[in-house]
């Protein structure tokens, strides 16, 4: 009985001195890291996007350019807007978050593929979005590219189709929006 008793006084003292050790004097954890978009504040933001056709050679109904209307909000300081509003320049160098939203309508299902393609100085920077082979005649996208930018680069968003078919974005705007955020 004795060694039992001395035995179960060993365990827990042991047990005890474990707790203090690893639950008590635990250093702290590092916080973890912000997320992608922490620290974001919003630079632009419209709720009403028309598709536009004025400027060669995107001036057809199978190849256009976004048109960037009803403007909420613009921070000068960090966007320009230009051509008819389907320009833009990022002009504070840092990075920036663009998030469309798009209700397009008129796709022929199975009929080619629908893209959406960021330009950087007239070159395909990011693709934003590709509708392939729709099934149905109408799609949301939703869709957010991080871009980094020099302050000096002219963007534009194109909408193209490999199938050369017609398509548009809806009259409804409730489904349109592009935002941009800059990243603190």
């Amino acid at each position: 009985m004795v060694l039992l008793g001395i035995i179960a006084i060993a365990a827990l003292g042991l047990s005890g001195y474990l707790f203090i050790k690893n639950e008590i004097f635990v250093a702290p954890e590092p916080t973890p890291p912000d997320p992608p978009d922490g620290g974001l504040i919003l630079v632009g933001l419209w709720d009403d996007l028309a598709k536009n056709k004025e400027y060669a050679p995107y001036d057809t109904d199978a190849t256009w350019r976004l048109e960037f209307d009803n403007n909420q909000y613009n921070d000068s300081n960090y966007i320009s807007v230009s051509n008819n509003n389907t320009n833009f320049k990022l002009l504070k160098e840092g990075f920036y978050k663009l998030t469309l939203l798009l209700y397009v309508n008129d796709l022929v299902p199975g009929g080619g593929t629908y893209w959406f393609y960021l330009y950087r100085n007239n070159s395909i920077n990011h693709c934003i979005a590709k509708i392939g082979l729709p099934t149905s005649s109408n799609y949301q996208v939703e869709s957010s590219v991080f871009v980094k930018s020099t302050g000096l680069d002219n963007f534009l968003i194109r909408a193209y189709c490999t199938g050369d078919t017609s398509f548009a974005i809806s009259n409804s705007q409730s489904f349109n929006q592009l935002s941009i955020e800059y990243n603190q």
